[in-house]
């Protein structure tokens, strides 16, 4: 019962630092914004819930699942060059978070682990999502 409980706690947790990159955006950005956070935890829960949970006895920094979440937003919706959220597009604000956040996590100390994880769950995504930046 606990461990469900922790889960939910991590997951708004990650819904946390997305909200907090969303609030950081100029406010073009914001627009049309309102529950954009928690339709892209809610996203990744369904779509791969992996990311929330316990690995080797403990949970990937925020940052990193918050990362992944948004990268997996802007796979699945993102093929037509937009995302429309509450009448606006938000692709160009969700890919300024994705960078923000990977340039956090570039100053942050990491585990081994979490370093494997990025390469190889978060590279493959961020190749697609981001091609513009040629990684």
């Amino acid at each position: 019962m606990f461990e469900d409980l922790k889960e939910s706690w991590f997951i708004s947790k990650v819904e946390t630092v997305i909200q907090t990159e969303i609030n950081c955006l100029p406010l073009m950005f914001k627009n049309h914004t309102e529950g954009l956070a928690h339709a892209i935890v809610l996203k990744q829960y369904q779509v791969r819930s992996f990311v929330f949970s316990k690995m080797d006895g403990s949970r990937l920094n925020p940052k990193i699942a918050a990362v992944e979440s948004v990268l997996t937003f802007i796979s699945l919706y993102g093929g037509q060059g937009q995302i429309l959220v509450n009448g606006g597009d938000c692709l160009g604000a969700l890919k300024i978070i994705s960078v923000q956040l990977l340039k956090q996590l570039e100053v942050e100390s990491t585990t081994a682990y979490e370093n494997g994880y990025v390469e190889m769950f978060i590279a493959p995504l961020l190749r697609r999502a981001l091609p513009e930046l040629g990684t």
